[in-house]
């Protein structure tokens, strides 16, 4: 061995070395980042995503003793969703009261617990392999790096991150635990998100080779799945059923979404992980018959599979694609511990090589993810300017119809109304009388002036009649006054906001009609 040799061989070591720990500082980073992010943007007193605004208005009626699935009505219509994470929340708002903090608690908590999960999963199923507790700390990172991809979904006050967390537990459950522990464990991802049930009922069949333990698993699922739709229908009178299974079906297809799907989505922000992967699968081969790769096989063509589906049909925005963010995490640092393993037992310069090739490009797949957390915080601007809408929201007499940011007529002190995507969603579908009547009533409030203001996140472009949108055709003849909501010309923080205020032209807005200028005050004979 020459001079040379032994100095090639030491900073060979020597830039291993650093890599390692890069490989390990990236997630610790990454978890800083999710903390700072997430604990500056938690006691935020306004939605930070619309739909958290709906959310928080469920949880006040559940906490209240009102129900959550009722007759669809111009006052209330629960989202599209399982109720797991809304009584959940309700539970804790005894505790922490009712606020979005309290949701946003749930979904931070849940985010590192789908984190805890992942690094088991990953240390388990490398249990004995060298690096295998670096490369489940790489998985981990590697979806805690997500939150930017994910649009910060992470701790939003939204189901998601708790459907994440039971999701990945269940998948833990079903490779690792009992199968009736796993039947349970999917019953509870079922009953935060519905569009779980199939894969649910595949993964359970997964340990085909053991055909005893797939029937204790699906018959224990089946039965209790069947229980809790049952009492749930019958506490409902059948209104469960009607938003969970019913109401959905009037989802459309997206083909563009369908086709981008696996290159912008998918390749395009994990390519370096997914080479890693193929490069595990090339060089350290895993047995083709073994429980472990049905697992692994069935669970991502499950998952990718599924996650495809529903993000190609309307309605479906990023956190559709959380679960593959997940997934794709748990390969990542599975096909990472494989390499490592088989690299360390062949002592050639060209596998030491290799080790640093592969570390580099690990390192590399984090570090596209860094992210300015300042983005995403709320700045006392933006407070302001939210503070300053509430005030002419309580300025304006009467009802007020805030078809987005329900939860701000309750800090206005009034009373709030159906979210727009809820109430829109049941009036799409072909639910017969129900939709019928609900878009008379629609058509009557209007009509009859109930509301003393619309607040829309946008103007008539962007509501148009189109026969299947909640929008009836005269309300912008019945409130033609446009009072730009505080804020309209700012930058959006995130998501949608309130871009207009219509009145209607009657004594409750004269006050505002004379002491403000509107953008179209002629209607009115002004």
């Amino acid at each position: 061995m020459t001079i040379q040799s032994v100095c090639s061989e030491a900073a060979e070591a020597r830039i291993t070395r650093i890599l390692q720990r890069a490989l390990l500082f990236f997630p610790l980073f990454f978890l800083l980042l999710f903390l700072y992010t997430a604990a500056r943007r938690l006691r935020y007193p306004f939605d930070l995503e619309w739909i958290e605004s709906g959310m928080l208005v469920s949880v006040m009626r559940i906490a209240h003793g009102q129900g959550l699935y009722v007759a669809p009505s111009l006052d209330f219509v629960p989202y599209l969703y399982a109720p797991l994470y809304l009584y959940l929340a309700a539970a804790l708002s005894r505790i922490t009261g009712i606020s979005f903090a309290t949701l946003r608690l749930i979904s931070i908590v849940s985010t590192l617990g789908s984190c805890g999960v992942i690094f088991a999963m990953i240390a388990a199923e490398c249990k004995g392999r060298a690096h295998a507790k670096l490369a489940a700390i790489a998985g981990a990172g590697l979806f805690l790096a997500c939150y930017p991809l994910a649009e910060t979904f992470y701790d939003f006050g939204r189901v998601d991150s708790l459907f994440i967390f039971l999701f990945l537990l269940a998948l833990l459950c079903t490779r690792r635990g009992h199968p009736i522990v796993a039947a349970l464990a999917w019953l509870l991802v079922f009953q935060t998100k519905q569009t779980a049930l199939p894969i649910a009922l595949l993964m359970l069949c997964v340990d085909w080779q053991r055909p005893r333990r797939v029937a204790m698993g699906l018959a224990s699922f089946i039965a209790a799945a069947g229980i809790s739709v049952f009492a749930l229908n019958h506490a409902t009178h059948g209104w469960y059923s009607f938003y969970v299974f019913g109401a959905t079906r009037a989802l459309g297809w997206l083909p563009r979404q369908a086709v981008l799907f696996l290159p912008a989505t998918i390749l395009a922000p994990f390519g370096i992980a997914l080479l890693l992967v193929l490069a595990a699968l090339l060089f350290a081969p895993v047995a083709l018959r073994s429980r472990a790769t049905s697992f692994y096989l069935i669970a991502s063509l499950a998952i990718y599979g599924a996650v495809w589906f529903i993000y190609a049909h309307s309605g479906a925005t990023v956190n559709a694609l959380m679960p593959a963010y997940a997934w794709t995490a748990v390969l990542f640092g599975l096909a990472i511990a494989r390499l490592l393993h088989a690299l360390a037992a062949n002592p050639s310069n060209a596998a030491r090589r290799a080790v640093i090739v592969l570390l580099t490009a690990a390192v590399t797949q984090l570090a596209m993810f860094l992210y300015n957390p300042g983005r995403y915080i709320p700045t006392k601007d933006i407070l302001h300017t939210r503070e300053a809408f509430i005030d002419q929201v309580r300025s304006i007499p009467g009802e007020v119809y805030i078809t987005n940011h329900t939860w701000d007529d309750v800090l206005a002190g009034k009373q709030p109304h159906a979210e727009m995507e809820a109430l829109g969603a049941v009036m799409d579908a072909p639910t017969g009388k129900v939709r019928e009547d609900l878009r008379a009533d629609m058509q009557n409030a209007v009509d009859t002036h109930r509301f003393s203001a619309f607040v829309l996140d946008g103007d008539a472009a962007g509501y148009p009649y189109t026969g299947k949108s909640w929008v009836p055709e005269d309300l912008y003849t019945q409130y033609p006054l446009a009072l730009s909501a505080a804020g309209q010309k700012d930058a959006r923080f995130l998501t949608s906001q309130p871009q207009w205020i219509f009145l209607a032209c009657n004594a409750d807005t004269h006050a505002i009609v004379t002491s403000t200028t509107l953008e179209n005050v002629h209607a009115c004979g002004r």
